[in-house]
């Protein structure tokens, strides 16, 4: 245990305060606290992803289209085409809960 005292000013709010170590730079845990809390926040800036908007030229070349894609392409709604589904009137393809239909028969289908 060392008897050294050293005055120095609290890095957070500036008050003076007697450090038990040369080492200290907070006046207390408080102090410490919340410059960690503040560090975290300017470390961990979260970029927010953007979604591209799909329009109906962007699925022209496409041969397999998702739900959304159908909604968009043939401008009906998601609830048709998913009445449609449960009535096994399109034919489609699951994938990891994905529901892929071939646009020909998308076309077929809803033209009539």
């Amino acid at each position: 245990m060392s008897y050294l005292t050293i005055k120095t000013k609290c890095v957070v709010c500036n008050e003076e305060f007697t450090a038990k170590s040369s080492k200290g730079i907070y006046c207390s845990k408080k102090c410490f606290k919340r410059n960690y809390r503040r560090l975290q926040k300017l470390n961990s800036i979260v970029i927010p992803k953007v979604k591209p908007i799909i329009t109906k030229d962007d699925l022209q070349h496409k041969n397999y289209l998702s739900v959304k894609e159908s909604v968009i392409y043939f401008q009906i709604s998601e609830v048709t085409l998913r009445r449609k589904i449960k009535e096994n009137t399109l034919n489609y393809v699951c994938i990891k809960n994905r529901f892929l239909f071939l646009k020909r028969d998308l076309e077929k289908i809803l033209t009539i």
